[in-house]
């Protein structure tokens, strides 16, 4: 049995550089792996295998978190591509369509679980954040995702804003193709508003409550700032021994918060 976390890719700077003849657009961004993270039980001693996904009830709504276990689940094409046979359950604690990378992140857990040691672009057929989360740490990323190049360590803490909405990354890319960028950290910002215009309302309300600078994760709906709970003036009200949780009441809803820290690439190891 193995005990592997899938931690959260959170997207530090993105610029879409352009859009090829397939649809898929060219980036170069700046990733980070964070301490929070889904927690997996991945079981090879099986000869029947199966996928199963909780949520964590810390973490709220479990509606956000309830992930449909078919062909087109991460865990069971990482499976797949490695024709393995294995019993996973994974607690989900990244909601999806967050841009925390989830459910790539699962993919690159189980991969590692299971000893992969393949070119990690090669892996860029399950999704285009699971190199870059199979690497771990502090990494540069550029083509579609799949090419993935090491950078020193990041020692940061973050908070993690995550609404109750989500917001459909094809969606955005689509918005962004008719709207460009705002020039802003993340360009796919402006895009992801159009989407779903509550995303400005909490940004520009985050801001005025905490006078930090607000951004976006991946393709949205998580906000981040570089920052502490506590330098927030916010109090852990519910915790367990990795999650740091705060909730928050704003103009599009309640909001749970999440007080975490990058990761250096050891942080990664699973631990049977």
């Amino acid at each position: 049995m193995h005990h592997v976390e899938a931690p959260a890719k959170l997207t530090i700077r993105f610029e879409v550089r352009s859009r090829r003849s397939d649809g898929y657009h060219l980036i170069e961004a700046e990733m980070v792996a964070l301490s929070f993270a889904d927690l997996l039980k991945v079981d090879t001693a099986v000869s029947v295998g199966g996928v199963t996904m909780v949520a964590d009830p810390l973490l709220g709504d479990a509606d956000r978190y309830r992930v449909v276990v078919d062909a087109s689940n991460s865990v069971v094409r990482a499976l797949d591509f490695l024709g393995a046979t294995a019993q996973v359950e994974v607690k989900k604690r990244i909601p999806q369509s967050a841009g925390l990378g989830g459910g790539s992140s699962d993919a690159a857990a189980v991969l590692r679980a299971l000893g992969y040691q393949g070119d990690p672009s090669a892996t860029a057929i399950l999704g285009a954040d699971v190199p870059p989360s199979l690497v771990g740490g502090h990494v540069h990323v550029s083509g579609i995702g799949d090419e993935v190049e090491l950078l020193p360590d990041l020692r940061r803490d973050y908070v993690l804003f995550l609404p109750e909405f989500s917001i459909s990354t094809i969606a955005v890319y689509r918005a962004f193709d008719r709207v460009g960028s705002d020039g802003g950290g993340n360009d796919l910002f402006l895009a992801a508003c159009e989407v779903e215009p509550k995303l400005r309302l909490l940004a520009d309300e985050l801001e005025a409550r905490f006078h930090k600078p607000i951004m976006l994760a991946g393709s949205g709906s998580t906000l981040f700032a570089e920052a502490t709970l506590a330098e927030l003036g916010l109090v852990s009200q519910r915790t367990s021994p990795e999650l740091e949780l705060a909730m928050l009441s704003t103009l599009v809803g309640s909001v749970v918060v999440v007080g975490c820290h990058t990761l250096a690439r050891p942080g990664l190891n699973e631990h049977g």
